[in-house]
């Protein structure tokens, strides 16, 4: 019997055994897509944009933006936590099973984009083993949702740790001032008053520590945030350099084009062809 012969055997197996299964799922799909797509009101794909957001403030160690998102949505009363990550979905019949396969689904996500952010995988998977393992002994699913949203921050807050876990106070505090604001034009004078440092003594404090200058540092952040932007958002390319106080939309255009090899639009336009 020949090597493709064997595979093709074993490939029929497969399709005989799982024949009844796959078609429950397949109806299921269906019914699902079908609903999905034709009732007023249905996402229309802003579930993966509003999933994508929410990850790269993980992986960017946000832990401002993950505090604000997770204060809003956690409530005293039971909601369902899923509504609140972009992972929803109707995975059991079980109430219990669904919300501990959505947590799932969500740590795993999170572990990802932490180690994509820098994370040391070791740190990154010995929390999410720690958060699923204690999963295990939970039966109250508004406990689940709610662990959902911490390892969400724990995981936010080690990449923030663990990216200047060699840096000093000082670097530190500039570094979360400028992740909370991406949105203004940050001034070297306002880093030096928020530490009591002179404009130059934190230059140099980010050249030694982080490799890069401060000017270069909140360039950097802003262009990921723009790119976030360009992809989750239907905004002009001068709204995004608007919002983002770039000095002027063309002065944006050209950075974004050094980092990511095409300026906005043509990014945006290329993520468009792909889908």
């Amino acid at each position: 019997m020949s090597y493709e012969s064997d595979i093709k055997k074993n490939l029929d197996r497969l399709e005989k055994e799982i024949q009844k299964d796959y078609k429950e799922i397949t109806d299921y799909v269906n019914t699902h897509m079908f609903l999905s797509q034709d009732t007023p009101g249905a996402d229309n794909g802003t579930r993966r944009i509003r999933e994508k957001a929410l990850y790269y403030y993980v992986s960017a160690g946000d832990v401002q933006r993950i505090d604000e998102y997770i204060a809003a949505s956690v409530d005293t009363s039971y909601k369902a936590p899923e509504t609140d990550t972009g992972i929803v979905g109707d995975v059991s019949d079980n109430p219990l099973l669904s919300a501990k396969y959505l947590l799932i689904a969500s740590v795993t996500l999170a572990t990802r984009a932490a180690i994509d952010g820098g994370l040391a995988e070791h740190i990154a998977y010995s929390l999410s083993d720690g958060f699923l393992r204690h999963m295990d002994s939970i039966t109250d699913i508004k406990k689940i949702n709610l662990l959902a949203s911490k390892a969400l921050r724990s995981l936010t807050y080690a990449v923030r740790d663990y990216r200047y876990r060699n840096c000093t106070l000082v670097t530190k505090t500039c570094c979360d001032y400028i992740l909370r604001h991406l949105h203004d034009n940050i001034r070297m004078q306002t880093l030096a008053d928020l530490t009591h440092r002179t404009p130059n003594y934190i230059s140099d404090l980010f050249q030694k520590e982080l490799g890069m200058r401060p000017t270069k540092f909140i360039r950097e952040r802003k262009l990921e945030y723009a790119k976030i932007m360009m992809e989750t958002t239907d905004l002009s390319v001068s709204a995004v350099s608007d919002l983002l106080a770039f000095p002027s939309t063309s002065t944006f255009i050209n950075y974004f084009g050094k980092k990511y090899g095409a300026t906005p639009l043509q990014y945006r336009n290329r993520l468009t062809d792909v889908l």
